[in-house]
């Protein structure tokens, strides 16, 4: 927990009297003294329907009905369209005189990641492969401020779950940093503190930790009947970020009976109070995992697990149902907290806890300036195969810009023809790779957005063309004993090769990449290849299976000039041979 926040706690709590009443109607001030439904209100945090919120939605914010929204892949579909929504969640807290509103997602990175432009750019097996708490710090940070260019505050991550073993659910999809408590409890702080550093709000999960189950505790009834002893190194990813402040803590689903023969942790007291807060020392807020699937695998009602976890003191309740199903929770989370089911104790004290974390969450990044993108550039490709008619080039593009890139658009031409838009392999790629004619000319054209909505100009590549040298010209000047053999598999049906050491071949061209195109198999040798005069690499034609027509070296240049390029046979002892099929260029006419 941060200082401010620690601070601010025993203020809060010492302040928070409960006002008489029922729901709030009309604006509601979260000063110091709340009603009832404001102390509900602020303990939910639910999901919404589609991409854009509905006026019930907005309403329940305003209405401070809700502390939260969690948003899903569903809920996205650009950066612009994202920072839109959340700039009108956060207007409709804002309007009825609510606290911030808490807008969250799962950003992990791999596999479960809801923006895909938004880093983590390494998942958690990756990072704990690396080892390092540098990198760990740095993905965090860079996550924490792409995020808030979105306009999210809080981020579910990072996981702490310590797999048992490989049977885990949790390392089966990929979510876990390490089999090593000690690695996995440095590397997550470390990821939890760059959040913090970016400017989101961690949340660390699955208190008190799900690596020993084996099936998903969103769709199993899952019970760690795990002795203390053995669930004791699960606890301390928990405590090295207890020690650092870690704001917010999601509990798990699972029942672990050494702690609770009864409840799961998101609605035990025994875990979510004695052993996280009492035992623990934490001081921050509790969520629980989703109560909606766990309900379901149980054949329950979300809403009676939510009665049950806001009784045992847990304090915020995540709900990933029907926005109708949300609403239908609060009005029965309302009147178990009147008749008395629901202590008033613990909901002043979930509520001066969640108005502490509110008082550190940061606002979006004001950004209005759409990323610098460089211009279209073409490369031939190393190791692809030339075509009877064409080749394979790449054009990439540059963009750099601090909210990330969330998007790309790119469109070509064709001999000066119309302008069409290229299909991207993902949104956020650098580079498309395609086969292109040989005597056609083309363009590209690039523009890209970044993560808080902005769309740049388009940029403009240079209009080139791809050309073809055969072996057999008259520009290509050997020197040595080259021969000849023809053949349908080779460009043109003819190819020139050489054995003896010190023969060579040369080409000189104007253009901005030049392409070697040659024979692999396991009767060739090497050769040195300059350009210009200047030594460059030492290629090696040597395969276990022939492959005909291979681009086996590429050189290429930002601007067109004229240049030589030169092969020189080593002389590779038992399989010397080797072939120039043809040269291959891209050129700017």
């Amino acid at each position: 927990m941060a200082p401010r926040l620690r601070r601010m706690l025993p203020l809060l709590l010492a302040t928070v009297v409960l006002a008489p009443g029922g729901p709030v109607a009309g604006p509601a001030v979260a000063t110091t003294t709340p009603t009832i439904a404001q102390l509900i209100g602020q303990k939910l945090v639910v999901a919404m329907s589609g991409t854009t919120p509905s006026a019930s939605l907005l309403g329940r914010i305003q209405r401070g009905e809700i502390g939260g929204v969690i948003l899903f892949g569903a809920n996205i579909t650009s950066a612009a369209q994202l920072r839109s929504l959340t700039d009108r969640l956060a207007a409709a807290a804002a309007a009825g005189g609510q606290p911030k509103l808490l807008i969250t997602t799962d950003q992990e990175g791999g596999d479960v990641a809801r923006l895909d432009w938004a880093p983590p750019t390494l998942s958690a097996p990756e990072m704990g492969a690396l080892g390092s708490v540098t990198t760990a710090s740095a993905q965090g940070k860079a996550a924490g401020y792409v995020l808030r260019c979105a306009g999210i505050n809080s981020d579910l991550a990072p996981v702490a779950d310590v797999p048992a073993s490989s049977t885990s659910f949790m390392y089966r999809d990929g979510r876990t940093w390490s089999f090593d408590a000690p690695v996995t409890a440095k590397l997550s702080d470390a990821f939890a503190s760059g959040l913090e550093a970016g400017g989101d709000v961690p949340a660390m999960k699955h208190f008190p930790g799900i690596g020993l189950a084996t099936a998903n505790t969103d769709t199993s009834v899952v019970t760690i009947t795990a002795s203390k002893s053995t669930l004791a190194p699960g606890l301390l990813p928990y405590q090295a970020a207890i020690a650092h402040g870690i704001p917010l803590i999601m509990l798990s689903n699972a029942t672990y009976p050494a702690y609770d023969p009864a409840n799961a942790a998101s609605w035990s007291h025994a875990i979510g109070v004695d052993l996280l807060r009492t035992q623990l020392g934490f001081q921050g807020v509790t969520m629980t995992d989703s109560l909606n699937g766990t309900a379901a695998a149980r054949g329950v009602s979300a809403t009676s697990l939510a009665i049950r976890a806001a009784a045992a003191g847990t304090d915020m309740l995540l709900l990933t149902g029907s926005e109708a199903g949300s609403a239908t929770t609060y009005a029965s989370l309302v009147q178990a907290a009147q008749d008395g089911t629901i202590a008033l104790a613990p909901l002043r004290a979930s509520y001066a806890r969640i108005l502490a974390l509110k008082s550190t969450l940061r606002s979006a990044v004001a950004d209005t300036t759409p990323p610098t993108v460089g211009a279209p550039g073409a490369t031939l490709i190393t190791g692809s195969t030339l075509g009877t008619t064409g080749a394979r080039v790449r054009v990439s593009w540059s963009a750099s810009d601090p909210c990330g890139v969330s998007q790309s658009t790119v469109e070509r031409r064709v001999n000066a023809g119309a302008w069409a838009t290229q299909t991207l392999t993902n949104p956020v790629t650098s580079s498309v790779t395609q086969s292109l004619t040989f005597g056609s000319t083309y363009r590209f054209a690039a523009r890209r957005a970044d993560g808080a909505g902005n769309v740049g100009a388009w940029t403009y590549g240079r209009t080139f063309e791809p050309f073809v040298r055969q072996s057999t010209s008259s520009l290509v000047r050997y020197s040595g004993g080259w021969s000849t053999v023809t053949s349908t598999g080779y460009s043109g049906g003819v190819t020139r090769y050489a054995s003896t050491a010190g023969a060579s071949a040369s080409y000189s061209f104007t253009g901005t990449s030049i392409g070697w195109v040659a024979a692999l198999g396991p009767t060739r040798g090497s050769a040195k290849v300059y350009i210009d005069g200047t030594y460059q690499a030492t290629v090696s034609l040597y395969a276990t299976t022939t492959a005909l027509r291979r681009i086996v070296y590429v050189r290429t240049w930002s601007s067109q000039a004229g240049h030589t390029i030169k092969i020189v046979v080593v002389g590779t002892s038992r399989h010397p041979r080797v072939d120039l099929d043809a040269f291959v260029r891209l050129y700017q006419p």
